[in-house]
């Protein structure tokens, strides 16, 4: 995962987090749902774009996590 591009790690992203996404906003009003989903994907996209979200693949992470 660490050789994609910017565009493709946000793609994977919101793919990966997209079951949550759609869980979540069925708790809120009919009306706002494509509203407050769009949003929350606008989030997700700017926190990759400033790296606060950082893909790492299960080697690395066993690398970086475990001794």
């Amino acid at each position: 995962m660490h050789n994609l591009d910017e565009n493709e790690i946000i793609q994977e992203t919101l793919m990966m987090m997209k079951p949550k996404i759609k869980k979540s906003v069925m708790k809120t009003n009919y009306q706002e749902r494509d509203d407050l989903e769009q949003e929350i994907n606008l989030k997700v996209v700017q926190a990759v774009k400033n790296k606060r979200i950082i893909p790492v693949d299960f080697w690395e992470f066993v690398e970086k996590n475990i001794e």
